[in-house]
């Protein structure tokens, strides 16, 4: 009896203990959640605000003069739309054709009795460490014809073989009872990668997919050295431009303060400061969006196929 009634002590300083973690953790987690959307919420209240009042300083979490007017000089540039479905395009294309990629050499390289699988390993290993650098790679792409081709954004560096990787031990986790009894079944390797391995394996598949979409919407610098064609100019090199004129634009009209003519003979009242935030809103609000649509996967995909036993 006694030492039942200990143990039921016990059982309820644990369950105290418990409580008072679940408490201390949640603040702990509201904490660091706060700290990491603070600066976001920082930057889309001065996309908001009035640019005259922010360069006074002082805007925290709301927009003091509410404002569309730095959306209005971001977006106002008649490319903008055809740069934002170049990117769209990259994005979808892009992404795709890496994650096909990386996942059929994750599958080949699964098989055991695959010849010379090491070679081909070490192979894929060596760029990891060693690179011709941006000079060689220009003269490449030149050669292939990609300079000022939608294809540069595709093909190069469309394979990742840390990516391979981790689909590549995922897969491992998948039994191999369940692929000889497909081709016991008469099912080819093309059947089984894409009617059984594929559908078991999502959640890695969505995170992979994720990082390659990431990936693709935020880069700018590709465009910045292999396209001179307008036309092919991505959403954020687009930006990029916009924000050089912006602040130029800025010190016209900090000259205009300081010789005391009106404000308004200068077309538009905006700042760099509110100019970037304007453009960093836009650029990061469609991978916001998306992320909770893979979250379910994400970390399922990530630890499942970063562990083998």
């Amino acid at each position: 009896m006694m030492e039942k009634i200990k143990n039921s002590r016990g059982v309820g300083k644990r369950s105290l203990g418990r409580k008072i973690f679940i408490v201390c953790n949640t603040i702990f987690l509201l904490l660091c959640s706060f700290t990491f959307l603070a600066p976001y919420i920082n930057i889309l209240a001065k996309s908001f605000n009035a640019a005259g009042d922010t360069m006074l300083g002082g805007v925290t979490f709301y927009p003091r003069e509410f404002t569309w007017e730095n959306y209005d000089v971001v977006l106002k540039d008649p490319n903008i739309g055809q740069s934002a479905i170049i990117s769209l395009l990259r994005v979808i294309f892009g992404s795709l054709f890496s994650l096909f990629l990386q996942y059929s050499v994750a599958y080949v390289l699964l098989r055991k009795g695959l010849p010379g699988r090491s070679v081909i390993v070490m192979f894929f290993t060596i760029p990891m460490f060693i690179s011709g650098g941006l000079i060689a790679e220009y003269i490449i792409y030149a050669k292939l014809n990609l300079y000022n081709n939608f294809l540069v954004y595709i093909l190069p560096h469309s394979f990742s073989f840390y990516n391979m990787v981790i689909i590549r031990t995922y897969l491992m986790g998948i039994p191999e009872s369940l692929l000889e009894s497909a081709r016991l079944d008469g099912a080819g390797e093309i059947t089984i990668l894409f009617k059984i391995m594929l559908p078991l394996s999502m959640p890695i598949v969505a995170t992979i997919l994720l990082w390659c979409a990431v990936a693709h919407w935020n880069d700018w610098a590709r465009t910045l050295y292999f396209i001179d064609n307008e036309d092919l100019y991505t959403l954020q090199y687009r930006l990029l431009l916009a924000k050089k004129d912006v602040q130029e634009l800025e010190k016209m009209i900090q000259n205009a303060l300081e010789s005391g003519r009106p404000l308004g003979t200068i077309e538009g009242d905006v700042s760099g400061e509110s100019i970037q935030a304007a453009q960093t809103i836009i650029t990061t609000v469609p991978i916001v969006l998306t992320y909770p649509f893979f979250q379910r996967y994400f970390v399922s995909g990530v630890t499942m196929g970063s562990v083998k036993e």
